[in-house]
């Protein structure tokens, strides 16, 4: 399995090769008017490449236990993302609380660096982190990233992970486009006969006009299945 410092990512023609800064990376909202989609599947939390598409019936980990006992077998945890994956090893759940703390350790971190990001609280507690508008922090400015990669690592990445798959995708499906789909079904965004080839002709439009998507991504149903599951929707805000 590829390092999580070697994951690329491919998008149509384009790859792209995203910092080691866990699965949700920031996303620019802004200026609607043309944009791309990355998708920042398990980085570091995940120890190797999860495929963006897998036969149906596979799963990262026969249960949310058993992700949680795979994770603790990296070394790279810190000492507050491992208490917290312990726990889950146990329960089988990542707590509200305990992931909200981890989000107050990684924005202070980003604080303590002079980076001061908007965190939105998405519609299944999961908390978006969103760069001023106009700055380049989706990989072009590298000190920006690297201080991203650092406080991810320090704090809460493998807590990330694993609350925004126990939220968006607890059956945990290796195939995130099929998790994306569901999600998005159950959301009520998309209809019943969206599949995961129209999801992926959606994902692979570059500088598309947002008309042209078959859902709304500004919509917060929206915004919460795809940033949960390590799409970010970039705009071509300048």
């Amino acid at each position: 399995m590829g390092s999580a410092r070697e994951r690329r990512e491919s998008h149509g023609t384009k790859a792209v090769a995203r910092p080691f800064t866990g699965r949700a990376t920031a996303s620019a909202w802004t200026n609607l008017q043309a944009f791309s989609v990355l998708t920042l599947f398990a980085l570091i939390t995940s120890g190797c490449a999860v495929p963006s598409t897998a036969p149906e019936d596979q799963r990262l980990a026969p249960s949310l236990k058993a992700y949680a006992q795979q994770q603790l077998a990296h070394d790279d945890l810190s000492d507050w993302d491992r208490a917290v994956i312990e726990k889950a090893s146990q329960t089988g759940t990542v707590s509200q609380a305990d992931y909200d703390e981890g989000t107050d350790n990684f924005e202070a971190c980003l604080n303590a660096a002079g980076l001061h990001w908007t965190r939105t609280r998405l519609l299944n507690g999961v908390v978006e982190f969103q760069p001023p508008p106009g700055s380049a922090a989706t990989g072009s400015d590298d000190n920006a990233a690297m201080i991203q990669a650092q406080c991810y690592q320090s704090t809460y990445a493998y807590t990330q992970d694993f609350f925004g798959l126990q939220q968006a995708n607890p059956e945990l499906l290796a195939d995130f486009s099929l998790a994306a789909v569901n999600c998005l079904k159950k959301a009520g965004v998309v209809d019943d006969d969206f599949t995961t080839d129209d999801f992926g002709k959606v994902i692979g439009a570059h500088d598309s006009p947002i008309t042209d998507w078959p859902f709304d991504v500004a919509d917060p149903r929206a915004q919460t299945c795809l940033y949960s599951l390590g799409y970010a929707v970039v705009t071509d805000a300048k």
